[in-house]
Formats: C-alpha cells, structure tokens, sequence
C-alpha cells in the first residue's frame, strides 16, 4: 500500500462527562467516512500515526489522547481513573466529532481497545458506532495471561502486576532500557524507527499517570460491555504479543455478536499500530467502504 497523507490536522478541546479536556484532532475532508482512533497505554495519539498515513485521504481520521496521556489533561484523583471513564472520553469525542445520525469505525489498541469495549453499553457508541477494529488488547485476566515477564506461574502473574502499577520512571532512555522495553512489548523483527518512536512514547508518559492506567489495565473486567458490542468487528493480534498474547482475541471474539475475523499477524508483538499498520489501515479501509455511509455532495 502506498503511503498516503491526510493533510493538516484541526485540533479540538472536548469536554468529557467530568469535565476533563481532551485534546482530539480531526484530518481529511469533512465529507468522508469517519474512523475514530483510540491509542494505547503509556503512549499517545501518535502511536496511530504510521496507520493515519497508510490511509486514504478520502477518509476523515479522529484521534485524541486518553486523560493523562499526550495533551490531555491528568486526572487530579484516583477517582478520574478507570475503565468507566475511559468509555466516557471516547463516548465524549464520538459526540463531538461524528454528527448526529451518523456513524463511524471506531478502533482501538490495547487500553484504547478496552475503551471500545468499556464503552460497548453506552447509548452514544451504540448509535455512532458503524463496526469496530480492535488490536492487542483483552477485556480480562490480563495480568494471568501476561508472559511479558518470564517467570514460571504466579510469580509471572505478579511480576506483570508490578510492570503495570509501578507509578515509577522507567529509567534513562538508552540502550538497555530499549532492549527491555522492546523485548516485552515488541517483535524481534520490529522496524527500529518503530521502537524509537515507541520508546519516546513510553518514556514521555508521566510515571504517576502510567501506573494509575496500569491499577486499572490489571483489574479490568470489561467482559460484560463487550457483548454489548453487536456491530461487525474485527480482532487482531501478533502471534509474539507478551502483554496481550492471542488468547485474549479468540476469547473476546467468543464474546462479540458479530465477530466478522481474528486475525494472528506471525512474528508481531503488542504494538500493532507500529508493526503492521498496512494490515490495520487496509482494515479500516474496509469497514469504512462497508459499513459507514458517505455524506452527499454538496450541492
């Protein structure tokens, strides 16, 4: 697939249900079917970047960074921390950024799939949302079915219990710390300047905030909402993803009303949008082509 640019963005505020500011952005024609993109943990709106520019320009491309992440503001108690909010955000930018009475896809990667699946109960994503994308992600047991840290049982368990909850720097930004980093969150075969953009992400992410994401990522129970999710979808995963490993797809496929795929990309780790965004962008492409309705032309 050619690489392709999606123009200027038009950045915007939105408010969410507690008044937490969210920083979106909006690019392409304002006219074209809707994809609306929600990113990862400890990472931010730029994580998606490498799919918006595989995408067609013909479409209109909505990005916005989780709370505490990017240039979204932080929440200031444990109270503004949860999965409840995360589904509020998206539900907050779908009503913003999809007109009333139409609809969009809405993709999500790893804690951005478990904002899609969070929100899969409310009434303002049950009506904007056309199908679904989700990639690396799980709605249960993340911690129990997590080999990020490779040690037998429990102590695995709990060693990716502390990965995720630890509010504390992730050290200097350098050689060892890459390796780490990328060995638990990346495919041996990684594009280096995917796992630069990767590390810059992570380390750019205010400890506090990544830790309090990561209390509620190890706790997360989001089984119920998924079902609610009855628009088609499809499900990705790398074969070598660690911190989501395949089991997390085939079960949330068992969940979905209309799972449309599940799809295992060999050799891949946790960070699909960085690793094989042709395959997510070609995806987008096509459930938008399918399932999201083009506005006339003016007249």
């Amino acid at each position: 697939m050619a690489t392709r640019h999606l123009g200027q963005a038009r950045e915007l505020q939105v408010r969410s249900a507690d008044g937490t500011l969210l920083h979106a952005e909006v690019r392409g024609p304002e006219d074209g079917p809707t994809v609306v993109l929600a990113h990862c943990w400890a990472t931010s709106l730029a994580s998606w970047g490498p799919v918006v520019r595989e995408l067609d320009p013909s479409l209109r491309v909505v990005l916005y960074d989780q709370r505490g992440h990017g240039r979204t503001q932080t929440p200031i108690t444990r109270a503004g921390y949860g999965a409840e909010k995360l589904a509020e955000d998206l539900c907050a930018v779908l009503e913003a950024t999809v007109p009333e009475g139409r609809k969009a896809v809405v993709a999500g990667h790893s804690m951005g799939g478990m904002t899609v699946m969070a929100a899969g109960a409310h009434p303002v994503f049950q009506d904007r949302a056309a199908a679904v994308l989700l990639t690396n992600t799980g709605c249960t047991q993340l911690p129990k079915r997590s080999t990020a840290i490779p040690l037998p049982g429990p102590l695995g368990t709990l060693g990716a219990q502390v990965f995720l909850k630890a509010p504390l720097p992730l050290g200097p930004r350098n050689a060892l710390t890459t390796a780490v980093l990328k060995s638990m969150v990346m495919g041996r075969k990684s594009d280096p300047r995917m796992v630069r953009l990767c590390m810059r992400m992570v380390h750019a992410c205010a400890p506090v905030s990544r830790g309090a994401w990561g209390r509620v990522i190890s706790e997360l129970e989001a089984e119920e909402t998924a079902r609610q999710i009855s628009v088609p979808t499809a499900v990705l995963v790398g074969t070598d993803d660690k911190l989501t490993p395949p089991w997390h797809a085939h079960h949330i496929a068992s969940l979905l009303k209309d799972c449309r795929e599940v799809r295992e990309i060999p050799g891949a780790g946790h960070m699909g949008p960085l690793e094989y965004p042709e395959t997510l962008a070609g995806l987008l492409e096509d459930l938008a082509a399918e399932h999201v309705d083009v506005l006339p032309a003016a007249a």
